[in-house]
């Protein structure tokens, strides 16, 4: 009696950073991995920065379908990428990585998933702006809001390292690292920190 032998290969994809436990993504994937019957997992990932290149070869070689990719790690991962997409190459930070055409691409849907958060809050005149943070996130954000040409850009940090190199790909007013420079009143705060993850 020959039988059908139907082999399910279980696709693997992961979202990486360190920390990583406050990651929400295995949740919401795997719930709509489910619900479309999608035969994949989706799992979080602590790794340290030595192991970047591993992680990436393992694309390479189709152990691992797809990456997402959190603190801190968004730039990090660029230069062991075979290419970008306009968007990751904009804003120089990494969100997703998936393998097309033997190339492992970087790409970055902050700048999408912002947009529609930015356009679902229906502000008017939005004038001025704090963001808070200015890592990979923030970067995605600032290019959203140059693109919506707002002037009134500040940024709070904890450290004055990232400020240079934000002002070559961006445009803002002031980079604080001091709460008493903030100004008194602005129309809208963003928190693009890893603060409030844990």
């Amino acid at each position: 009696n020959q039988g059908i032998h139907k082999i399910i290969v279980m696709k693997k994809y992961f979202v990486i950073g360190n920390p990583i436990n406050h990651s929400l993504s295995p949740k919401l994937h795997n719930y709509w991995f489910k619900e479309n019957n999608i035969d994949a997992i989706y799992d979080k990932k602590k790794i340290e920065e030595k192991n970047l290149q591993t992680i990436i070869s393992e694309v390479k070689e189709k152990k691992i379908n797809g990456i997402n990719v959190t603190v801190p790690f968004k730039k990090l991962v660029i230069p062991f990428l075979d290419q970008l997409t306009p968007l990751a190459e904009e804003t120089q930070s990494v969100n997703t990585i998936f393998k097309k055409d033997d190339k492992v691409f970087g790409d970055n849907t902050d700048v999408i998933g912002f947009s529609k958060t930015f356009n679902s809050l229906k502000i008017k005149n939005t004038k001025s702006v704090l963001l808070v943070g200015a890592g990979g996130a923030a970067r995605a954000i600032l290019y959203f809001l140059n693109k919506k040409s707002i002037k009134n850009i500040d940024i709070f940090a904890t450290s004055m390292r990232r400020e240079e190199n934000l002002k070559k790909k961006f445009k803002f007013n002031r980079f604080l690292i001091r709460s008493t420079r903030l100004r008194s009143r602005y129309d809208l705060i963003i928190n693009a920190s890893s603060a409030g993850m844990t």
